[in-house]
């Protein structure tokens, strides 16, 4: 009994030992004040077991400004101070403090300083208001100080991955970095870009600015690969396929597309890196003109719509098949204006062509406006292009069947 007594004391002991050594060197970190200025130290300490991850973080935009590491001494004492250069950014910043067993956090406002605002600093490039997704431009800046140009400049700007990269000088104060991409999940808002610098003359000066734009969802654009527009036969199936690409003509891939006809919603399938295909049935639909609405989305919310008409061969004879009785005394009479008059006879033949194929536009023409106006099914841009195709091929027919009436009234 005695023996099984000193056996649970030392149990209990050596519990309570390694209780008191977790709790003893588990992360804790001192406090920071809640404002410094540029030209300050930064400065904190704490206990840890083992070596402390540091990383800096400016908002917003998630800026990186510093990562270190530093390694507690044995007692797991570990102090830490950092310099707020001028070329780091002012405004929220966050401490993540991290060892092998948790993670601490620290925050606090970072302002300039006035001789971190002495420069002037000017952005010649991005100038618009607006960017798609994955579009590219360039940054350019230009410093001066009291007017003169600075040629001897460190300069700065944060990428929309937070990275934090150096302006090249060009010449005459003016600093670059060519074809900044914004990500294709880059998020939708009003983005602001900040250049800091930094010149290290007898009075080290610094200076920065910021440019806001927006980031816009880049519209997918849907090319039509096959079948070419007329080019199958009526009542075989329609073997669609369909490649997206996003403005810069860059496939997308891994996606979703699917598509409307005749009332029904169908998915097209990814048969190759970026080409969707489907096969429709035209068996059973009755009408010379097929409209195909086709939609796609990808996984950051572009979106595109496109609205394909199809014309297939051999609809004429299927329909006077259907309807032989009413063309048949149709068809004599044109035959019999053929060979009584066969030059009037060809004008009204061309009339007649001319006629169904108005018709036939002005059906494509009241459909897309449709498509656009009430069912939304379209954007503006594919509205806008094909309305003004229908109108020149209109204007077109308009202006022969003008020209034929002439010849038949001369004659």
């Amino acid at each position: 009994m005695i023996c099984g007594a000193d056996e649970m004391k030392k149990l209990l002991f050596l519990v309570f030992f390694v209780l008191l050594l977790s709790f003893a060197f588990s992360l804790e970190v001192g406090s920071v004040k809640g404002t410094y200025s540029k030209g300050e130290f930064i400065d904190f300490n704490g206990f840890s077991s083992g070596k402390v991850n540091l990383a800096f973080i400016a908002a917003p935009g998630e800026k990186k400004v510093l990562n270190s590491i530093v390694q507690p001494d044995v007692n797991g004492f570990f102090s830490f101070n950092y310099f707020i250069p001028c070329i780091d950014p002012a405004g929220q910043w966050k401490v993540f403090v991290s060892d092998d067993e948790s993670e601490k956090e620290l925050e606090f406002y970072v302002n300039s300083s006035v001789e971190c605002e002495y420069l002037r600093v000017d952005f010649i490039n991005p100038s618009s208001s607006s960017y798609f997704r994955t579009q590219k431009f360039d940054v350019r800046i230009k410093i001066t100080d009291a007017g003169k140009d600075v040629d001897n400049a460190e300069v700065y700007f944060w990428d929309f991955q937070g990275n934090k990269k150096r302006l090249y000088f060009e010449a005459n104060g003016v600093y670059f970095f060519e074809e900044v991409e914004i990500p294709i999940d880059a998020e939708v808002k009003q983005w602001a870009l900040m250049v800091t610098a930094f010149s290290p003359g007898e009075e080290k000066d610094g200076g920065s600015n910021i440019v806001s734009f927006e980031i816009r969802k880049v519209p997918l654009q849907l090319q039509l690969v096959s079948p070419a527009i007329k080019e199958f036969n009526f009542g075989k199936p329609l073997d669609l396929k369909i490649r997206p690409v996003y403005s810069d003509d860059f496939s997308a891939s891994g996606i979703k597309v699917w598509a409307e006809f005749n009332n029904q919603r169908t998915e097209l399938e990814e048969i190759s890196s970026g080409l969707y295909s489907v096969v429709i049935n035209t068996t059973d639909l009755n009408a010379e003109i097929f409209y195909v609405n086709v939609f796609a989305e990808d996984n950051y919310g572009n979106t595109g719509s496109s609205s394909f008409d199809f014309e297939p061969k051999g609809y004429l004879y299927f329909y006077i098949a259907q309807n032989a009785i009413v063309y048949v005394f149709p068809v004599l009479f044109i035959v019999y204006v053929f060979f009584v008059s066969f030059k009037e006879g060809r004008i009204f033949v061309k009339r007649t062509l001319l006629t169904r194929k108005r018709k036939k536009l002005l059906i494509l023409m009241k459909k897309l406006q449709e498509d656009y106006f009430n069912q939304q099914l379209i954007s503006r841009e594919v509205y806008n292009e094909q309305f003004d195709d229908y109108k020149r091929q209109l204007d077109q027919i308009e202006q022969n069947i003008f020209e034929l009436r002439q010849k038949q009234e001369i004659k």
